[in-house]
């Protein structure tokens, strides 16, 4: 149970350099985790009766005027000390309940992490696009001035004039549009880290699917439940078999009366003894039993479902990083075809052919393609990070 509790933290400890989460964040669930062993010594503990101390002080006065004056002081003790199995099953299911919930408190805090990264990432990529949409920008102006040329020197339309002018203002708006995403991914990031100046992104492996499936928190999760269910069903078909408690209680009384027929008694007082008992006729007994099954039944049927989900979810992921492969792969063959023309286009600049701004253009499409290699990467990075962070490590 220790492994699961400090699992994620060791993850913070070795990819979070200088900047873990937030100090609010991780004073929280250290919090919760330590709720959690409380919560599971007290469960673990809840079979044991209460030593209650009573005190008492009665006086009466009855019709023929005759009075009495009763004092009692004493100390009772009533425990179960056999339930069919049930007080084992009180402790096994304390533990599995905490186990649970502190798996619980993991899930939340890859949460944390998953999100605290893949901003980050975001942030990295956001600004290479910053720069890619500024190179963008650059060529749809010079596009629209080398189109304004060609119109008034009656080598071009209006209408290629026009389709010039709607692409640089779709260019100054995607400008707009990745600046704004850029700053709301860091006032995000702001929220659950103190500082990221220094935050590295590791390399994060991509987990096979059977890894990812067999490390998966949630499915971690579902098997603690699973137990503790079990173990909640098993309880609840003990509390309807036989129980033997022991009663015990030990005290000092003082009785006075005023009546010459009743004595007056002052000294200690004990009894002891076993009481063997079983419900006979409970007519929603079979109910809460099957009810009881049934909680198992449908945490089992939860888990499988999930899991199928699951299943899925890591294809699409895997899917969605062959795709990002794809389009490295094509903004490859984009820089070999612009490297070539910028080689034949300086030499007609040279020879009076093409104006700088061909040049300028086909060196800011070359930029623009490798910009798109690295933002694919990026892209390739938060993929595996959304798989890393659903696993215990």
């Amino acid at each position: 149970m220790k492994k699961i509790v400090v699992s994620v933290l060791c993850i913070v400890a070795l990819y979070a350099d200088e900047t873990p989460l937030s100090t609010q964040k991780q004073e929280t669930l250290q919090l919760k985790r330590k709720q959690i062993q409380e919560d599971i010594q007290a469960s673990s503990k809840s079979w044991i009766s209460p030593l209650i101390l009573s005190l008492s002080l009665n006086e009466n006065k009855s019709a023929s005027n005759d009075t009495s004056e009763v004092k009692n002081a004493s100390l009772q003790w009533n425990q179960d000390i056999f339930r069919s199995g049930g007080i084992t099953y009180t402790m096994q299911l304390a533990n599995a309940n905490g186990a649970a919930n502190l798996l619980g408190v993991d899930i939340q805090e890859a949460a944390y992490l998953k999100s605290l990264y893949t901003l980050k990432v975001q942030c990295e990529r956001d600004a290479k696009a910053q720069k890619q949409s500024e190179l963008t920008l650059k060529n749809m102006d010079i596009d629209l001035l080398m189109t304004k040329a060609k119109y008034k020197a009656g080598l071009s339309d209006l209408s290629q004039l026009n389709q010039s002018t709607i692409n640089r203002d779709t260019a100054r708006t995607n400008l707009i549009v990745v600046k704004n995403a850029l700053q709301s991914e860091r006032y995000e990031l702001q929220k659950i880290a103190n500082n990221t100046d220094n935050l590295k992104i590791p390399e994060f492996a991509l987990l096979s699917k059977k890894e990812y499936l067999a490390q998966n928190l949630e499915l971690l999760h579902y098997n603690k439940q699973d137990l503790s269910t079990q173990i909640a069903w098993k309880n609840k078909c003990s509390s309807y078999f036989p129980k033997l408690a022991l009663n015990a209680s030990y005290g000092y009384s003082k009785n006075s009366y005023s009546s010459p027929y009743a004595s007056d008694y002052e000294g200690n007082t004990y009894n002891y003894g076993l009481t063997l008992s079983m419900p006979l006729i409970d007519v929603s007994a079979l109910n809460s039993v099957e009810s009881a099954k049934l909680q198992y039944l449908q945490t089992k049927s939860a888990q499988n479902d999930r899991h199928i989900e699951l299943e899925s979810e890591y294809d699409k992921h895997v899917n969605n990083i062959e795709n990002y492969k794809e389009k490295i792969a094509l903004a490859d063959e984009m820089i070999k075809m612009y490297d070539e023309l910028y080689g034949f286009t300086k030499n007609q600049v040279i020879a009076g052919f093409k104006s700088q701004y061909d040049l300028d253009s086909l060196q800011n499409s070359v930029s623009i393609q490798k910009i798109e290699k690295e933002i694919q990467n990026y892209n390739i990075t938060i993929e595996k990070i959304a798989l890393y962070f659903d696993t215990k490590h």
